[in-house]
C-alpha cells in the first residue's frame, strides 16, 4: 500500500513538473531577453589565432575592473551599468571599460604627480592628481546623468500633450507610443524605445514604467508612470490625466527658472566682488596715486 501511495506522489509530481515546464522555460527566456536589453556585454571571446599583444590589449580592461573592484567597493558592477544608463552612455561605454578607464586614470596620476614634482611635493601632487582620477569619472557621470533628466524633464510636458492626442484619435497606449517614437528623438525618445522594447519581450507594462521610473529618478518621470499605472489599474480616462500632468510639468518648470532667476543676483556678488571691484578701483584710483607720486 506504501509503495502504491508513494508511485502515486511520484507520478502527480512529474505531472506537475511537465505542466509547469513550457512556462518556466518561456519565463527563463524572457529574463534572459530582458538581460540582453538592459545590460550591454563587456567582451567577448577571443579567437585562439589573435596576436598575444593584441589579446594582452583586450584583457587589459578586465584586470583594472578586477582591480577596481576589489578597491572600491561601495560601487558594484550594477550601480555603474545603473549610472552609464541614467547618462545616456551604455552603448558607447560598459562598466568594465568604466572601471578600467577609473583605475588607468588614478595610476597615471600618481606617476605624473612623482614625475613633475621634486621632494617632498611629489606625494602632494600625486596625491591630488590621484583623487582627481577617482573622483573626476564619478562627477563628470553624475552630471551627464543630471543634464540628461533634465533634458528628459523638459520634453515630458511636449510628449505628454502629443501622447494625448493620439489617445484621443482613438489609438491605445502602445499603439501611440510606437507612434510618437517613430516621430520624435532625443534622450526621452531612447527611453520609451527601451520600454517599448521590454515590451516586446514580455515584460509587463508596470514592470517597464517602473524601469523608466528608476533609471530617470525624477520627480515629473516618477509621476507620469504612476499616473498611467493608475489609469490602467481604475481604468480612468488617460488622455485628461496626462493633460493635467502637463500643464502642471509646464508651470513646475516655470516655478523653477523664476527661482533661479531670484538665486542669479546672490550668485553673480561674489564673482563681482573678486574680480570686477578690484578693476574698478584699480582704474579710478590708480592715477591719483601715480599723479601723487610725479609731484
Amino acid at each position: 500500500m506504501i509503495i502504491f501511495l508513494v508511485a502515486g506522489v511520484v507520478c502527480l509530481a512529474l505531472c506537475g513538473l511537465q505542466l509547469t515546464r513550457s512556462r518556466l522555460i518561456a519565463d527563463r527566456d524572457r529574463q534572459a531577453a530582458l538581460q540582453t536589453v538592459r545590460s550591454v556585454s563587456g567582451t567577448g571571446r577571443h579567437s585562439p589565432d589573435m596576436k598575444p599583444r593584441m589579446a594582452l590589449v583586450a584583457t587589459l580592461p578586465a584586470l583594472l575592473a578586477k582591480i577596481h573592484i576589489k578597491v572600491w567597493r561601495k560601487e558594484s558592477p550594477d550601480d555603474i551599468t545603473a549610472q552609464l544608463l541614467r547618462a545616456g552612455a551604455s552603448r558607447r561605454m560598459t562598466s568594465e571599460y568604466f572601471m578600467a578607464a577609473r583605475v588607468a586614470l588614478t595610476g597615471l596620476g600618481l606617476f605624473a604627480g612623482f614625475a613633475l614634482a621634486h621632494g617632498g611635493h611629489r606625494i602632494v601632487l600625486a596625491l591630488v592628481f590621484a583623487a582627481a582620477g577617482v573622483y573626476l569619472p564619478g562627477f563628470a557621470l553624475k552630471k551627464a546623468a543630471s543634464n540628461r533628466a533634465e533634458r528628459i524633464d523638459a520634453d515630458l510636458p511636449q510628449f505628454l500633450d502629443q501622447l494625448a492626442i493620439a489617445i484621443d484619435a482613438g489609438m491605445s497606449f502602445d499603439a501611440a507610443l510606437a507612434y510618437l517614437i517613430e516621430a520624435s528623438d532625443g534622450p526621452l525618445t531612447e527611453e520609451l524605445k527601451r520600454i517599448m522594447t521590454e515590451l516586446r519581450v514580455g515584460q509587463s507594462r508596470r514592470g517597464a514604467l517602473r524601469s523608466f521610473a528608476d533609471r530617470i529618478g525624477t520627480e515629473n518621470v516618477i509621476a507620469f508612470a504612476n499616473a498611467v499605472l493608475a489609469s490602467e489599474q481604475l481604468g480612468s480616462p488617460l488622455a485628461n490625466i496626462l493633460r493635467g500632468q502637463a500643464a502642471d510639468f509646464r508651470h513646475r518648470r516655470q516655478m523653477l527658472a523664476e527661482e533661479r532667476a531670484q538665486k542669479a543676483p546672490v550668485k553673480m556678488m561674489f564673482p563681482i566682488v573678486l574680480f570686477i571691484f578690484p578693476v574698478m578701483f584699480i582704474v579710478i584710483l590708480g592715477p591719483i596715486f601715480v599723479g601723487n607720486s610725479i609731484f
